[in-house]
């Protein structure tokens, strides 16, 4: 799994752990998109198209969705045929939030929040679905920590 993110890791940077996504509770997070077809026109003709292409991309975007956090900054893996990347440095980030929601609390997951200047609070990097959600946030504001020293 390391060599994921090898094609943007800088010539210093090293991962220090990559996370996946709670599968279970990612799908039940998008299942919401299945109820679109219900206010199209078509109707048949949507919802057809949607049971079998929806899955089908809900899949592949998981299967490419991967965070991980270097000895630099913060890494988001996701795409649903090709590989997409966004990053945030340490020494960008101005506040950090863990969100845990109505389903997240049975699943005992929840989702990373990261704000910095730039993102302001409407785009936020969100590692989302996270198993073990505080205990993750802790480790990574320790490495947060031990950079902005």
């Amino acid at each position: 799994m390391e060599n994921l993110f090898d094609e943007i890791l800088e010539k210093n940077e090293r991962i220090i752990k990559i996370i996946k996504p709670n599968k279970s509770r990612y799908f039940k997070g998008l299942c919401w998109m299945f109820f679109i077809p219900l206010f199209w026109p078509h109707l048949l003709i949507m919802l057809v198209g949607t049971l079998f292409t929806l899955p089908y991309f809900l899949i592949r975007a998981y299967k490419n969705t991967y965070y991980a956090y270097t000895n630099k900054r913060l890494i988001r893996r996701t795409g649903i045929f090709g590989n997409s990347y966004d990053s945030l440095e340490y020494k960008d980030i101005t506040s950090t939030s863990v969100k845990v929601g109505f389903f997240d609390r049975k699943g005992k997951t929840g989702s990373l929040l990261f704000v910095s200047p730039s993102s302001h609070h409407e785009h936020p990097m969100i590692f989302a679905y996270i198993q073990n959600p505080y205990q993750e946030m802790n480790e990574i504001k320790d490495c947060i920590n031990s950079v902005n020293k």
